[in-house]
C-alpha cells in the first residue's frame, strides 16, 4: 500500500499559476443611488499573502489526496468559490464545480484554513470581492 501510495504523485496543486486572475470575479457591490442600484468592477483584486506563488506553495504544503480518493483512481479539478471580506478573511466558502465528495471536502478544508488574504480595494478601500480558485487533483500512475 505505502508502494502504491508514493507512486501516486497528487500534485493536486492546480492551473493557478497565472490563471487565478482569470478565474477570479469581479464583485458585483450593490450601491443604494436615487433608488437603482449600480455595480462596480474593483479597482484591485485580493491577493493571497505573497501572490501566486506562495498560494501555489500553501497548496502543495497543505493539501493531502483523500485516500478513498486515490485508491478508486478519482481526479479532477475542484473549483472553491469563496469571497475576500474587506478585512482580508474568507467568508462564504463553497464548492463552485465539484468531483468527488472526498475531493470537494480536502478542497474546502484547505481554502477555509488558508490565512487572512490581502483584501482587494475600490477608491482606495478594501471592499468585499467574490473569488474563486482551481484546485487540480491529479493521480501519477
Amino acid at each position: 500500500m505505502k508502494n502504491v501510495v508514493m507512486k501516486l504523485f497528487f500534485v493536486a496543486v492546480l492551473s493557478v499559476l497565472a490563471t487565478s486572475h482569470a478565474f477570479s470575479q469581479s464583485n458585483q457591490q450593490d450601491k443604494e443611488t436615487e433608488g437603482t442600484k449600480s455595480s462596480q468592477v474593483i479597482e484591485e483584486m485580493p491577493m493571497f499573502p505573497g501572490g501566486e506563488k506562495a498560494l501555489l506553495a500553501y497548496l502543495k504544503e497543505n493539501l493531502k489526496y483523500p485516500a478513498v480518493a486515490s485508491e478508486n483512481g478519482i481526479q479532477g479539478r475542484v473549483i472553491v468559490l469563496f469571497t475576500v471580506e474587506a478585512d482580508g478573511s474568507l467568508t462564504d466558502v463553497r464548492i463552485g464545480s465539484g468531483v468527488d465528495f472526498y475531493l470537494d471536502r480536502e478542497a474546502l478544508r484547505i481554502v477555509k484554513a488558508m490565512p487572512k488574504w490581502i483584501p482587494g480595494t475600490q477608491d482606495g478601500k478594501p471592499v468585499p470581492v467574490k473569488f474563486q480558485v482551481p484546485i487540480g487533483f491529479r493521480l501519477n500512475y
